[in-house]
């Protein structure tokens, strides 16, 4: 499915080339941010995990 807003050119190899050096350390940027994200997520997930079971664990031993 394509995304909204996106605009598809036709090309040279060249251009095609030169385009993706261009744009190559922006989504280099948006893959380090978006893996800290999901890394920051999972960890806060796993901290939320451990505070719930440490809490059933001490009401119910």
């Amino acid at each position: 499915m394509a995304r909204r807003g996106r605009l598809r050119l036709w090309l040279s190899d060249d251009d095609a080339h030169q385009v993706r050096q261009w744009l190559a350390p922006v989504l280099e940027q948006r893959r380090k941010a978006a893996e800290q994200q999901r890394r920051r997520r999972q960890l806060l997930t796993t901290l939320w995990l451990l505070v719930f079971a440490i809490a059933l664990l001490t009401r119910y031993l």
